[in-house]
């Protein structure tokens, strides 16, 4: 009897254990808060390799400063989030930068982590999509090489399926300050 109580828990626990390990896609329970959804469907269309064209704007009212680069971006763990890799110049200086963005199903946002070579520091921020203008802003507070506080607006536009404009804007926290473009990549598909 009591071997038989042990084998049945045992059989329970691992059918427990094989279910919870399951990729997300593979769980037929719906409303699962783990699994991706129709947000993170969106992400897995920016997969891809990409040339990037940069214009970065070191002052406002100045020309901006053209360099290029490749964006490669691929999907993790059964379709949550989505990495991405940089690797180029901006400007005249190397630029090499990692991102994971995801969408947080509890937030009900994008939610995007980005790191550098240029800086010591992880920028996030949080986001929406517009379906209409296929468009992913995300808003954040962002710090100058000075040390000093910017409210940050990026925004990413879905030009075609092989082709994306991503625009950062920065405003510092000086009452009456504008806000001014800071960068700007055309993101082209490989084929």
């Amino acid at each position: 009897m009591k071997a038989r109580m042990m084998l049945a828990t045992a059989i329970f626990l691992a059918a427990a254990f094989g279910f919870n390990c399951l990729p997300a896609q593979d769980k037929k329970e719906e409303g699962d808060p783990s699994a991706p959804g129709p947000e993170h469907k969106l992400l897995e269309e920016l997969a891809g390799t990409y040339a990037a064209k940069l214009r970065a704007w070191v002052e406002p009212d100045k020309e901006p400063e053209k360099s290029e680069g490749v964006m490669k971006r691929k999907m993790l763990f059964g379709g949550r989030f989505l990495q991405e890799e940089f690797e180029g110049k901006l400007g005249s200086e190397t630029l090499n930068g990692m991102g994971l963005i995801g969408f947080d199903k509890f937030k009900k946002k994008y939610v995007l982590a980005w790191i550098d070579s240029m800086s010591t520091g992880f920028m996030t921020s949080e986001g929406t999509y517009d379906a209409a203008k296929k468009t992913f802003t995300y808003l954040s507070e962002d710090v100058d090489p000075s040390g000093k506080k910017m409210k940050g607006r990026d925004i990413l536009r879905v030009d075609s399926a092989d082709q994306q404009t991503f625009e950062v804007y920065r405003q510092p926290l000086d009452e009456g300050a504008k806000e001014f473009k800071v960068l700007e990549i055309i993101y082209t598909r490989k084929r």
